[in-house]
């Protein structure tokens, strides 16, 4: 059962805020052994937003209640307690202030806080009030559009115990001048509030040249390195870790050289003996491959699919989604609640030029459009009501990616004359990867772990059905099983199309 700190919570609203913990609160990304530490890492949190509260031994006074509205609510019982918090991987364009308490220096909702990763979010700025978090030893700010301008230098500074500042991979923070003033700041001769001396993580101009990914249009899907390259630095480091036992110290500057971390454990995968990764003893060489086929689409919905997608006019070029390799790729997206797909948006709220073209846009393929949903629908009703968008392709090829937009798994099916490959292939875990036969069928994937498309041989065209806002659904597995869907045919086609047995895949691990 799980604790509800009812002083921390309105009088009036007793009842269903208690409601709302309850059903909001996500033992997944809460520690079960330390309850200081809080872990909302990729998450597609898009915004924080806070309720007040009355207190209840000053009646009469009202403040802002640690209340994070999306995903998880804390009262504010909670946000004293905490001493680690991860909001790192979202979609947060601001943090409010109310995080780190008033403009009173010393008043703070987190007292207790010493480690903050806010890194990969969209953060244009960082509140004044983070000076209130005295206790405050690391701050990651990494790979962010924070600008010196909206960096409270003086603020960060006056925190006596910082031992390491992140500010990589923000380029307006990471230019020559700013550089200089940083390092001169928090040199141990310049700065003489911290009882220790900061590890600033600045960015290298031509480091970040030199070890630039390559664009997913570019990798070879056959490759081992190209299929891992869609995942960052740190999770690199981290899948040595967990899966060879190879650890970086962190005083190691190489940690942070992605060539280096990457042909380490290249190297870990091929190896067949323990003098490359000399802390395991089960060295892999490569991964193992398990087969699933989706479930199949009735053949009259499927052959009124394919009349449609091969009438399309292809725009000439793929700008939609330039870093993936296809010959012809559409993106439809969903019309508003209030419209139907034949009759656009008429509403102020909707009637913007971006929205004008949306509407004209599914009205040229509004056929393709009709018949994919009712396509999804026979398979996942109730998903044929919730995704937001869909990519039409024809030709993909390769191009292993991370759809990081992505709040939720995605539907896909894919049809043509191809053959001799053209599978949907997931990676499950670190050592294993599903090829998904999607051939008229449709498969349920989550495209938030890296996944490609084999090599093949003819035409072939794919439906991508997917979810980019509204709830998240959180990451667990990269493939799901989906029920059996009997389909018109004879006794060996329908032998033929049951299932495989069907073994869970790994769970995923933040």
């Amino acid at each position: 059962a799980t604790m509800v700190d009812t002083e921390a919570l309105p009088s009036a609203k007793l009842a269903s805020e208690e409601q709302i913990i309850q059903k909001s609160l996500d033992s997944s990304i809460l520690d079960p052994v330390d309850p200081t530490i809080v872990s909302l890492s990729n998450q597609g949190i898009e915004i924080i937003e806070f309720d007040e509260y009355i207190d209840r031994k000053n009646p009469g006074s009202t403040q802002q209640s640690q209340i994070p509205r999306i995903p998880l609510t804390v009262t504010l019982h909670r946000a004293l307690a905490i001493v680690r918090l991860d909001l790192s991987r979202n979609k947060l364009a601001s943090l409010p202030k109310e995080l780190f308490g008033n403009s009173v220096v010393g008043s703070t909702s987190c007292p207790m806080l010493e480690y903050l990763d806010v890194g990969r979010n969209n953060l244009k700025e960082l509140p004044l009030a983070i000076g209130n978090c005295k206790q405050l030893k690391t701050l990651i700010l990494l790979s962010n559009n924070i600008r010196p301008s909206g960096f409270p230098l003086d603020a960060v500074v006056s925190l006596p115990f910082l031992e390491t500042l992140d500010l990589r991979w923000n380029q307006k923070m990471n230019n020559q001048s700013s550089q200089k003033r940083l390092t001169e700041i928090f040199s141990e001769s310049g700065c003489k509030t911290q009882q220790k001396t900061v590890k600033l993580l600045l960015s290298d101009d031509n480091f970040d040249r030199h070890t630039k990914k390559l664009s997913a249009c570019d990798r070879d899907a056959n490759d081992l390195q190209s299929q891992l390259e869609p995942l960052s630095t740190p999770q690199l480091r981290k899948r040595l870790h967990r899966t060879f036992g190879v650890s970086y110290e962190d005083s190691d500057e190489s940690a942070y050289d992605r060539e280096n971390v990457m042909r380490r454990l290249l190297q870990c995968y091929n190896s067949n003996s323990n003098s490359i990764c000399d802390k395991t003893d089960n060295p892999l060489p490569q991964r193992t491959v398990r087969h699933e086929r989706g479930v199949p689409l009735d053949p009259t919905l499927l052959k009124g699919l394919l009349d449609e997608i091969e009438a399309i006019r292809w725009p000439r070029t793929t700008r939609e989604r330039p870093k993936i390799a296809a010959q012809g790729y559409v993106i439809l997206q969903r019309p508003p609640p209030s419209t139907s797909a034949i009759e656009p948006a008429t509403s102020s709220s909707a009637n913007t030029n971006k929205a004008k073209r949306e509407a004209e846009k599914l009205q040229r393929f509004i056929g393709i459009w009709e018949k994919a949903v009712e396509a999804i629908e026979s398979v996942d009703e109730e998903f044929s009501r919730s995704f937001t968008a869909l990519a039409v392709t024809k030709n993909f090829t390769g191009s292993p990616h991370i759809d990081t937009l992505n709040i939720a798994p995605f539907y896909g099916l894919s049809l043509g004359d191809f053959s001799n490959g053209g599978k949907l292939c997931v990676e499950c875990s670190a050592t294993c990867v599903a090829e998904i036969d999607t051939k008229g069928r449709f498969a349920k994937v989550d495209g938030r772990f890296c996944h490609w498309v084999s090599d093949y041989e003819g035409t072939r065209y794919s439906l991508i059905y997917y979810v980019t806002h509204g709830k998240a659904i959180p990451q667990t597995t990269a493939i799901f099983q989906l029920p059996y869907v009997a389909t018109a045919g004879n006794d060996e086609e329908e032998k033929d199309d049951r299932p495989l047995e069907w073994v869970p895949p790994p769970v995923f691990e933040p």
